[in-house]
């Protein structure tokens, strides 16, 4: 269960006197105006979150951000339950006084300010502070500075730059002219000093581009290849849609000009490479076109006077990777005069990546698709070759409930009588890589040696994972290292936090690795993309330190007969294997560490990702199972239950005739409140019953509540002003509604 929905239930008071008032019959005939529903409860093996089997997140003491302001001397301060905070009005630490200021705004929290004048000192009397035994945590009163948003009035619609905290990324740069992006796409909605002909987020944003579309067919514009890029449509007489510009918008539309809509770099040049026209495009054109915006040299076209630091394909078919598009993409990375940053779009067809190219290509970065909440778009390619995720939309859903499509906002031109330029919301992987792309020109701007292996590894080490529910996947890494998050990755290049990702031409498959709560032993394949040989040997690991324990000597080890080292010749492949022992870790939980290949004298690590099975639980109860039905006027109704003092692994009740859902609660810590340790769970498929009518064989699983706090969606429900539907009742309808994403 997510954290957000966990806090939907805290602090809800559900006493079993409150079903005891609803309608229940364990035994007997149904009225007709009743039906009935029996089945079987089974505990499922983990905590709840998103309805799949998760562990705890460890619980780390606050720490000070580097580099964090603070309020001189100022020290918040929550003291545990037995203290009583009113007579704390002076507290001594170290010899310096601290006096109470005020009572805050939360139970058991005062602030209080000490005589001591900068930063450093305030958090060492909070650490003493927070060391003692009747503290629960004290930490300094920290300053925030507002997030730096654009004043583009499109802006509010633009939900995915939130998604991967772009404001907070745009405090540290918001670009440099100085770096180019090239977008090989359908051309763009960009003439030259024709105003009437160039879309106005586009305005002094183009470099000199090239058409490299050599059929005049697909062109459509009476030509060949030449040096107009400019989008002349994709569907004669109908609505084109121009992709180009929608990505290149994205990725750098004029932004903070009071017009239009942002985007994710407001400075850098976009260089137009039009290779896509009525029908698609050719892979020569395609590959020539990449080839030429990275900076190298093809026949019968002018030099690129300004080669790309990053190149956007939102672009892909079926198949294995072409050997002609792999040449080009291996050229790039060793080659290219300003270290290029190949991005491709995962694909749009639900299925492994695998099958896409040319995002199974090797030295490109595969970008999958999410949706407003940050969830694998349903329509966004998977596997272990996906690096990471971004907004790709869903034009199918308004979660955010503004009126609009969840879909990306970005640059087009409405065809046919009464259009223009204008602004529209597209879904797919197209438009989630421009968004990589566009951050990668940020970390850019910070370091233009920054090489494709660097930017990568800084991509991947500060994304946001998904779970595998999240990812809508038997594993979480089908979604790569998930959901990039723009301000880490500016701050980390900034700060020179770069992870060595090593001088060898090294890739693993897969990467991550995931052994799950149950894999001991995986295999893992080396891959020498270079053209050189290195050699390699594997003979550590690294800790993470926000790991809930200890990996002690002999939790990683080879497996049996496994090569720890060896000569890897260009194009060559090696396949070991390592063995974890969850019973040598100290704590239950999430575990995460780098494995550290020595390639070529230069450490590159390759995260792995296990976690314990949670114990097991032996469910005491007591126990109520329910239903809930909504009418025809959208209101709740409570359609039955049967309650028991210890746990239900069997229920056969009455209810209401109608479209029931079917809901179970275990009340494991026996304090008649629904809250962190209890049991809950549904039945995921609406159950109809009919008059005098048995529904039976439903099973279903209960999982631990994991999760504290409340929220003031937690009070609304708590107080809503339908008294005839109990406030749990209504909860649990919200929390199906939630974790099914209606």
């Amino acid at each position: 269960m997510p954290p957000r929905l966990a806090s939907l239930l805290l602090g809800l008071f559900v006493t079993l006197t409150l079903l005891q008032g609803c309608a229940s019959d364990p035994g007997g005939d149904a009225p007709p105006s009743l039906g009935r529903v029996s089945g079987t409860i089974s505990v499922a093996a983990g905590p709840s979150r998103s309805g799949v089997a998760q562990p705890l997140a460890a619980v780390e003491p606050y720490a000070l951000p580097p580099g964090a302001d603070v309020v001189p001397g100022e020290i918040i301060v929550r003291f545990s339950d037995t203290v009583r905070t009113a007579s704390v009005t002076t507290l001594d630490v170290g010899g310096v006084a601290l006096q109470a200021v005020r009572p805050l705004a939360l139970p058991q929290t005062q602030l209080y300010r000490a005589a001591v004048a900068d930063g450093p000192a305030t958090a060492e009397l909070a650490a003493e502070l927070a060391a003692r035994a009747d503290v629960v945590y004290a930490h300094p009163n920290i300053v925030l500075q507002p997030l730096r948003t654009p004043n583009d009035p499109l802006y509010p619609l633009q939900w995915h730059y939130p998604a991967i905290n772009l404001p907070a990324a745009w405090d540290v740069t918001t670009g440099s002219a100085d770096v180019v992006v090239a977008v090989i796409d359908t051309g763009i909605l960009h003439r030259a000093g024709v105003a009437s002909q160039t879309h106005p987020d586009l305005t002094g944003r183009v470099l000199p581009g090239y058409d490299f579309i050599s059929d005049p067919a697909v062109a459509g514009d009476g030509d060949g290849r030449d040096p107009d890029p400019y989008d002349v449509g994709d569907n004669p007489g109908g609505q084109s849609s121009y992709h180009g510009t929608h990505v290149a918008a994205t990725i750098g539309a004029a932004s903070d000009d009071g017009s239009g809509a942002a985007g994710v770099d407001w400075q850098t040049g976009l260089l137009p490479v039009r290779a896509l026209g009525i029908g698609g495009g050719s892979l020569v054109d395609i590959i020539e076109g990449t080839l030429w915006a990275a900076g190298f040299p093809v026949a019968g076209v002018p030099a690129n006077a300004h080669p790309a630091h990053v190149l956007n394909l939102s672009l892909g078919g079926p198949g294995a990777c072409p050997p002609f598009a792999q040449d080009a993409f291996d050229a790039i990375a060793a080659g290219a005069p300003r270290r290029a940053i190949v991005v491709v779009a995962a694909g749009n067809e639900n299925q492994s990546v695998a099958n896409s190219t040319p995002a199974n290509c090797g030295n490109v970065v595969a970008v999958g698709a999410t949706d407003l909440r940050g969830w694998r778009a349903p329509y966004s390619n998977f596997g272990t070759r996906v690096d990471v995720m971004a907004p790709g939309g869903d034009l199918n859903a308004d979660r955010n409930e503004d009126g609009h499509p969840d879909g990306v906002l970005s640059a087009i031109r409405f065809d046919g009588p009464g259009g223009g330029f204008g602004h529209a919301w597209y879904q797919g992987t197209s438009m989630a890589a421009p968004h990589v792309a566009g951050v990668l020109a940020l970390m850019k701007a910070l370091d233009a040696a920054l090489t494709p292996t660097e930017a990568l590894a800084v991509l991947t080490d500060t994304a946001r994972g998904l779970s595998a529910s999240e990812c809508g996947r038997p594993s979480g890494a089908e979604c790569g290292a998930g959901l990039i998050d723009a301000a880490a990755a500016v701050r980390a290049v900034r700060d020179d936090d770069i992870p060595n990702p090593g001088s060898g031409a090294i890739a693993y498959d897969p990467n991550p690795v995931d052994y799950g709560a149950d894999d001991v032993v995986r295999s893992i394949r080396l891959s020498n993309t270079g053209t050189a040989g290195v050699d390699w040997e594997l003979a550590y690991f690294l800790e993470r330190p926000d790991n809930p324990g200890t990996m002690l000597d002999g939790s990683v080890a080879f497996a049996l007969g496994a090569p720890t080292s060896g000569w890897l010749g260009a194009g060559a492949s090696v396949t070991t294997a390592i063995e974890i022992d969850r019973s040598l870790v100290t704590a239950p939980g999430a575990y995460a560490f780098d494995l550290l290949f020595d390639v070529d004298g230069v450490f590159q690590p390759l995260t792995v990702r296990f976690r314990t099975q949670p114990p097991s639980l032996a469910p005491r109860g007591p126990m109520a199972v329910f239903t809930m039905l909504e009418t025809d006027t959208g209101d709740l109704e409570l359609g039955g239950l049967q309650e028991s003092s210890g746990f239900l692994p069997v229920f056969d009740f009455a209810t209401r005739a109608g479209a029931n859902t079917v809901f179970a609660w275990s009340d494991e810590n026996r304090n008649g409140a629904l809250d962190e340790g209890d049991l809950l769970g549904f039945y995921p498929d609406v159950v109809w019953v009919s008059p005098g009518r048995s529904v039976s064989n439903l099973h279903f699983e209960v999982a631990l509540v994991v999760g504290t706090g409340e929220t003031d969606a937690t009070h609304a429900v708590a107080a809503g002003d339908d008294e005839r539907v109990p406030a749990w009742a209504r909860t649990a309808w919200r929390l199906r509604e939630a974790m099914l994403g209606e």
